[in-house]
């Protein structure tokens, strides 16, 4: 099998199972140059479901979160399936939301994927997927604090305050919004304190660096290596364009389920890993209960996480005990 028919199949999936796009309704895909050969993909299969398919293409974005451009959020205003395959995440944008909570579109959104990720990925089993993501749920809708230690260092609390929720990569109701590749349970934090050290956040962190939360808000970074320095450099500059300290907030705690995916240095996909945690910080509005605005959503991943729900243990480094 041919690359490019490895294309073909993964965005087959994508939009058959993932999105379940029927005939005759509006699908729209956003993406930037560097990706064509996947939206190309998606856009070939898109047509041999419904003949309302389109693609728009405008130049990547400096950082995740950063708005698409007005001609660009005008189309996502008039679909009914929006996949974003870009360089950058359109997930935590105010086009995006807007797409789906005044439009009721469903979109997908596949932030820095590469062509290996999007073949592995997309042919994973969302169905046993979607039951672990589920299963974790339950631990974190009743308990009121999650603690994570790792060998690395890592020693932090974060408390569950808001609602959490399952992304399953099924998207099948309007207004719904999932990241491709897929599988995690997450929940915007209402509070965390302690030391997390973050072992990978795609070319910002490549080796362990500690940064230490209180009340939230991050108050220190370690920068005697230099993850720590961009770490920081790219947190001050994220403060600058906010006007505040909103991107040291916590935005989100989560825990990977997806069995197939690996470590690779792409955040997309390493969020995902069954196995790992992971923090983001910056903005939550898309999140239930969220409500801290940033120009960012950075996720931080840390390796080998012992995490206990209030008092029990449902995972030692890194191995699920549920």
């Amino acid at each position: 099998m041919s690359n490019r028919d490895d294309l073909l199949k993964s965005a087959k999936v994508a939009l058959e199972q993932c999105m379940s796009l029927k005939a005759g309704e509006h699908f729209l895909i956003v993406t930037n140059p560097e990706l064509m050969s996947m939206a190309l993909a998606l856009f070939e299969e898109g047509q041999k479901i419904t003949k309302e398919t389109r693609m728009v293409v405008y130049p990547k974005g400096k950082y995740n979160g950063e708005e698409p451009p007005c001609w660009v959020a005008e189309q996502m205003f008039n679909s009914d399936v929006i996949i974003g395959i870009t360089v950058t995440s359109i997930t935590h944008t105010h086009a995006r939301r807007r797409a789906c909570d005044v439009f009721r579109a469903r979109v997908a959104t596949m932030p820095g994927i590469t062509e290996d990720i999007f073949i592995r990925g997309l042919q994973a089993d969302y169905i046993k997927i979607s039951e672990l993501s589920h299963k974790l749920l339950k631990y974190f809708e009743k308990a009121k604090v999650a603690r994570v230690t790792t060998p690395y260092g890592a020693d932090f609390t974060v408390e569950l305050g808001n609602p959490a929720e399952v992304s399953d990569g099924l998207c099948h109701k309007p207004g719904m919004v999932v990241n491709l590749p897929d599988g995690e349970t997450e929940c915007a934090p209402t509070n965390a304190n302690g030391v997390v050290v973050a072992n990978i956040s795609g070319e910002l962190i490549t080796e362990p660096t500690k940064m230490v939360l209180k009340d939230g808000y991050i108050v220190d970074i370690d920068t005697s290596n230099e993850s720590g320095k961009r770490f920081k450099e790219f947190i001050e500059n994220a403060k600058k364009v906010d006007g505040n300290n909103n991107a040291e907030f916590i935005a989100e705690f989560a825990m990977g389920t997806n069995p197939g995916a690996k470590i690779t240095g792409n955040i997309l996909e390493d969020e995902k890993v069954l196995g790992t945690v992971h923090v983001a910080f910056g903005t939550n509005t898309s999140y239930p209960g969220g409500t801290n605005n940033s120009c960012i959503h950075q996720d931080v991943i840390l390796f080998e996480p012992t995490v206990w729900f209030d008092d029990e243990m449902v995972m030692k480094d890194g191995k699920l005990l549920i």
